[in-house]
């Protein structure tokens, strides 16, 4: 599969490198599994490349060892220790330029933790001599964070740059299922729910010759030696560590749609007092949920939302059918997960509907996002623009029934509650359906100028 996007994320590297030619640089490249982090530095420079397994620290330094000779083609003795094969990286990039990459670089704390106290001792005494630049990638965040964020640690302050890298957007996971064959908008609504933006995932569903959303699910997710099946678990076991029980509490809590404080508390059983460190854990150290507060409401009605679709989804759908899963009964996990796929869609298509909003509104967004009150009263779509005092509301429908004029009604009911210089701002209305407007509801957003978006505006909005 061709490279997609991260030119941004490029150009940071090159620009590094062009400078490290006069003196040291350090970038610390983070983010979860199979997001491409890689890919992204091996298309960006041509370095000198080192992955840090977990093997015995011997192994690894006489498996460096032999990298270092075929790229310096030269012949020299295995480094008989760590610091004397760092000292010699930084004591050779003083007469040449050296990109020097290290991946997984977390795994050094398995491997022998006293080589980040060497990579300071070095850098620290080099930093002004030496032309290098040092990349060090890490999937694991929250380990990679400790590592270069922690003032205790030896690397602390260290880094020249870092790059945290996201998953794709939905345009850019849109273009990579239409490179592949897939044309129906809704089936690459249903893969990005499911996949996000993980670009090696794509890469599997290509290399597997897969055609269909159906196919995905029966053969990377729900069949037999099926290749995601526990991709979660593992990484998430590889994250958390010993705990990972109660964070998998709180996430498969949050995939049910146990959003608020309370409502996580009472799913879990784990007492409120004690939730917050996990929450903050999970949100600042893992990065893998997030506090999402209403537009324009109070800061104290903030909600937790997993950030990441297909920890979402496998919370949803894989771990709560384990049982069938390990027994052989894959249809019927697969049946289960079917029924219930279109509210789960439903959420990740408001997020896509938010994503193309933000360049495709009658004004310049300057705040977007959702409304909620504490009376249970929900807005899917509330954009603003703060100077001019123009206000959007947005209604978005992912169901097989056309949308019809009770959405207006229902819209107009709610605006009002959202205070926002009300009786002062210019009001605007969107609804967006999946199943297109029935003709009565074409004729009142004719006549009073609401915008409709059905999956061929979506098509084309997101097209890049």
């Amino acid at each position: 599969m061709r490279f997609y996007n991260r030119q941004e994320e490029v150009e940071v590297i090159r620009n590094l490198s062009t400078l490290s030619e006069k003196h040291a640089h350090m970038l610390v490249v983070y983010g979860r599994r199979r997001v491409g982090k890689t890919r992204l530095v091996l298309e960006s420079l041509e370095p000198m490349y080192f992955f840090v397994d977990k093997k015995t620290s011997a192994l690894l330094l006489k498996e460096f060892s032999e990298i270092v000779r075929v790229n310096s083609g030269s012949f020299m003795p295995d480094f008989s220790n760590w610091d004397d094969f760092i000292r010699f990286l930084f004591e050779h990039s003083k007469d040449r330029h050296l990109i020097v990459v290290f991946d997984e670089f977390q795994n050094f704390r398995a491997v022998d933790p006293a080589i980040f106290s060497i990579f300071q001792k070095y850098w620290d005494s080099y930093l002004d001599t030496s032309s290098i630049l040092l990349i060090f990638v890490g999937s694991y965040t929250g380990l990679m964070k400790k590592i270069f964020i922690d003032e205790k640690e030896p690397l602390y302050g260290r880094s020249t740059a870092k790059i945290d890298l996201k998953p794709l957007n939905y345009k850019w996971v849109r273009k990579i299922c239409m490179d592949m064959g897939f044309k129906s908008e809704e089936e690459i609504v249903k893969m990005y729910s499911t996949l996000g933006g993980t670009p090696r995932y794509y890469q599997l569903v290509e290399s597997y010759g897969l055609d269909s959303y159906e196919s995905v699910l029966k053969s990377m997710i729900f069949g037999k030696n099926a290749l995601l099946q526990d991709e979660v678990r593992q990484i998430l076991i590889n994250e958390f560590g010993r705990n990972y029980t109660t964070y998998f509490s709180i996430l498969e809590a949050a995939s049910l749609g146990k959003n608020t404080l309370k409502e996580i508390s009472d799913t879990t059983g784990i007492p409120m007092n004690s939730l917050g460190k996990y929450l903050n854990e999970l949100a600042s150290t893992f990065d893998i949920i997030e506090r999402r507060e209403p537009l324009l409401g109070g800061k104290k009605m903030g909600r937790y939302f997993i950030k990441d679709h297909i920890v979402r989804f496998w919370f949803r759908f894989v771990n709560p059918n384990i049982s069938f899963l390990e027994s052989g009964r894959y249809e019927i996990a697969l049946d289960q997960t079917i029924s219930y796929l279109p509210s789960f869609v439903g959420r990740v298509f408001e997020d896509i509907a938010t994503e193309i909003a933000l360049d495709n509104l009658p004004f310049r967004v300057s705040g977007i996002g959702r409304w909620w009150n504490r009376r249970g009263d929900e807005i899917d779509l509330v954009a603003i623009n703060e100077q001019t005092r123009e206000i959007l509301f947005g209604e978005v429908k992912w169901t097989n029934k056309t949308a019809g004029c009770g959405i207006m009604e229902s819209l107009k009911k709610k605006k009002d509650l959202v205070k926002w210089h009300n009786g002062e701002r210019k009001e605007y209305y969107l609804v967006v359906s999946k199943s297109g407007f029935t003709p009565e509801l074409r004729e009142i957003m004719k006549s009073e100028g609401v915008i409709g978006w059905d999956m061929q505006d979506i098509a084309r909005m997101a097209n890049l």
